[in-house]
């Protein structure tokens, strides 16, 4: 047993504290805390091997592994928010919203707001979602004059799974990539949560709506919500539809990748289990093969999405104008790859600090860190970090370094790793209160007084988070993927 101040446990402990200390005091921000982090677990694991400290050569480890993992995922990160960007800015999102709200029919506004999010989240980051269909909501609002709280929650709520659970959002992403989950994994099991999360997250738009039917709204807010009326009347007037994109390619940029990346994993599954392929049918697989690359297929799509926005009958864009709209785009995806990269480095150290071996000593007793104990801790602990520091994403890495540090493969689990990921995902959803900017998104820009959101959103969030634990507790065991 090793001393008590050489116990990698109390190392990730005091790491943690660090972490989440950083980030809620001092106010550095997630990079510089997950950086420290990093740092605290590096130097305490050189003085505890007992050999000769080296500064220097520490400090080099750490950027190392900080480099390694944006160059893993900087491209696919950059190439997601791009496609985020010109969406939101093209028409296309408006395209898929009214797409939606004819699907689904006049009377069923609130799915079709949630089909919207829910598609919309994928590739655009939550908060744009948000923005991009508070209009739709606050009109329909305006018109019946009741069930606020239901339009904003089905927004909100649909979003957030997207948000949390499908790549390429950021952090899906670096989940997968922590936990060393194949793209094309991560994406099919993010999207079957996803799917079997989506009625659940209306039903608890429709509970909660009950429980806050009138709700307080400050209406100087709702006027100053940074949406034009034109963007309004976009969405609803099928006459202005004729400007934007047609509908399959404003949802290309969001489907191609999809197809790719998923044909490619397909064709080479049965490539394992084949032999004697001719070289015709080998050329063309190597082809597949390479647009069904994560890297390739996203960034087929980010190209597309900027011809979209460049040749675009609704707001068409010149070349300046698209060259601002991509240097925001990438200075955006720049932040959260140093989150994420920072994230990576943490986790690095966690791993050669042997918190692995220590964890799975600490469930010896109870025969290992069996496949229900691994989501249990995995859920829990993302959940708990949320709630402490607000941030999804880096509730997602930290926790996906904790667990990546265990050594886990699906043989000893009984599932795909991805199913670790998605728990993870799941529980970056729960407590999202005053810390969190999703939830100061969706009360300042929405006009609901604060105690309502807490009421509500902060409520609708957690019981998502936990019903999403359920849901990957049983695809874990219906279908188990090794």
């Amino acid at each position: 047993m090793v001393s008590l101040l050489h116990d990698p446990a109390l190392m990730l402990l005091t790491s943690l504290i660090v972490v989440v200390g950083a980030i809620v005091w001092l106010r550095v921000g997630a990079f510089f805390a997950l950086i420290m982090g990093a740092l605290t677990v590096s130097f305490w694991s050189a003085l505890a091997t007992g050999g000769t400290l080296d500064p220097g050569n520490t400090v080099t480890t750490v950027c190392q592994a900080l480099g390694t993992t944006a160059g893993n995922i900087g491209l696919l990160i950059v190439f997601g928010t791009t496609i985020g960007k010109c969406m939101a800015d093209n028409g296309s999102a408006d395209r898929v919203v009214l797409a939606c709200r004819r699907f689904f029919g006049e009377k069923r506004i609130p799915a079709a707001l949630a089909g919207g999010a829910f598609i919309l989240s994928i590739p655009v980051f939550y908060d744009a979602t948000f923005y991009l269909l508070l209009p739709l909501a606050k009109s329909v609002y305006r018109s019946v004059r009741k069930n606020y709280i239901l339009y904003l929650l089905s927004v909100g709520l649909a979003a957030t799974i997207s948000h949390t659970a499908i790549p390429p959002t950021p952090g899906p992403i670096a989940v997968a990539e922590t936990l060393g989950v194949p793209l094309s994994t991560a994406l099919g099991i993010g999207l079957a949560v996803g799917v079997c999360l989506f009625p659940f997250a209306l039903f608890l738009a429709w509970l909660l709506n009950k429980r806050l039917p009138n709700p307080k709204i400050d209406q100087s807010v709702l006027s100053d919500m940074g949406m034009s009326e034109q963007s309004e009347v976009a969405i609803k007037n099928d006459a202005s539809s004729l400007s934007l994109p047609p509908l399959w390619l404003a949802l290309a940029p969001i489907v191609l990748p999809v197809i790719f990346i998923a044909s490619a994993s397909i064709v080479k599954t049965f490539d394992q289990q084949a032999e004697g392929v001719t070289t015709v049918i080998s050329g063309w697989r190597q082809v597949l093969y390479f647009v069904g690359d994560a890297n390739v297929a996203l960034g087929i799509a980010a190209i597309l999405a900027c011809l979209t926005t460049l040749f675009s009958r609704a707001r068409p864009a010149t070349r300046s104008v698209l060259e601002q709209k991509l240097n925001a785009a990438i200075s955006s995806a720049g932040t959260i790859i140093l989150i994420t990269a920072a994230g990576g480095a943490y986790g690095a150290t966690l791993r050669a600090s042997g918190i692995g071996e220590r964890i799975q000593e600490l469930f010896a007793s109870t025969g290992g860190l069996s496949g229900a104990t691994a989501l249990t801790l995995a859920f829990v602990s993302t959940a708990l970090l949320k709630s402490a520091q607000g941030s999804s994403t880096t509730a997602m890495i930290t926790s996906a370094s904790i667990l990546a540090a265990t050594n886990l493969t699906g043989e000893t689990l009984g599932f795909n790793l991805g199913y670790l990921g998605a728990a993870i995902g799941v529980g970056s959803s729960v407590a999202s209160w005053m810390n969190d900017s999703g939830f100061c998104v969706f009360s300042k820009s929405s006009g609901v007084a604060e105690i309502d959101c807490l009421k509500v959103w902060t409520v609708g969030t957690g019981a998502l988070g936990c019903c999403g634990f359920l849901v990957v507790l049983i695809l874990s065991h219906l279908f188990p993927l090794v």
